[in-house]
């Protein structure tokens, strides 16, 4: 169960939202007001949680743009998996959805969630719909749980064999390895029974983790192309994500974790012996391109 130091209530509460904010109001906001549209579209009864992570003057500013929001600030930045437990903590519906403040949400998707949780005989562990960018362009927002054989694909061959093929031509839901933190739907109770995201994982990641703790509860991780919301935060460039010390530290923490020393030791190697390979084929094609 869920350690929490208030006291124990019925909730009548129907959805929390939880929100991370860091050093960006005005994305913040824009974000709530799209979740307050979709939720009184869908008539559902909604508790908004921002987790201000700014370590500055922002929770007044949030406090202002958004006064029916639940705010909790925090002195540093505790990062995504520790912040988001304390929105969770602070929850009191029936529904939890973990969302990013790049993401616009829609009362379809909501509804949609919801009715699929409850329909799937008490099996589905998280839900998620299909993202894309703002110019409508799809992004792959699903994988399959990492494995040392797709750290060779992917960082030594240069080929993502994690993603699902033709994933952009679903049409029905699908349970697979893990979708990503920007929309994550699930309910209180299941996550009162896996337990709190792991909050070794700063920033990346425990997403991957969580799902995989899931699966291993026994629940599905769907994936829902039936609707899609908006979300502006994977128009990342390739170099960046070679740049991102979170990801691939992090990366090896998770093998670590589920699988071993030895197994995190050679996932160790594969990552740095292909961060290398990455970095002079990108370099060398950009010199090309200037020629």
């Amino acid at each position: 169960m869920l350690k929490n130091k208030g006291s124990a209530k019925i909730s009548k509460m129907m959805l929390s939202v939880i929100i991370l904010n860091y050093k960006n109001v005005n994305l913040t906001s824009k974000c709530v007001s799209y979740v307050l549209n979709a939720t009184k579209d869908a008539d559902i009864k909604t508790q908004v949680i921002i987790v201000d992570n700014s370590a500055q003057e922002t929770a007044d500013k949030l406090k202002t743009l958004i006064p029916d929001a639940h705010i909790i600030e925090n002195s540093e930045n505790n990062g995504f998996s520790k912040a988001n437990n304390q929105g969770i903590l602070a929850s009191e519906g029936e529904f939890i959805l973990l969302l990013n403040n790049d993401a616009f949400i829609n009362s379809k998707c909501l509804v949609t969630g919801i009715d699929y949780i409850k329909n799937n005989n008490n099996k589905c562990g998280v839900w998620a719909p299909k993202l894309v960018g703002e110019d409508g362009s799809f992004q792959v927002s699903c994988a399959k749980l990492p494995s040392i054989k797709g750290l060779v694909q992917e960082y030594i061959l240069l080929n993502d064999n994690n993603s699902y093929p033709d994933l952009n031509k679903w049409k029905e839901p699908h349970n697979v390895g893990n979708v990503i933190g920007a929309f994550m739907l699930m309910e209180k109770k299941k996550i009162e029974e896996v337990g709190l995201l792991d909050e070794d994982y700063f920033f990346t990641v425990e997403d991957v983790d969580y799902c995989k703790r899931i699966h291993e509860a026994g629940y599905s991780v769907i994936y829902d192309p039936r609707c899609g919301i908006v979300h502006i935060g994977s128009a990342s460039q390739e170099d960046k994500w070679i740049n991102d010390p979170y990801m691939h530290k992090f990366r090896i923490l998770y093998f670590r974790k589920n699988h071993g020393v030895f197994m995190a030791f050679l996932s160790k190697i594969i990552i740095y012996m292909g961060l290398n390979i990455r970095k002079c084929f990108f370099k060398y094609s950009k010199i090309r391109k200037k020629e």
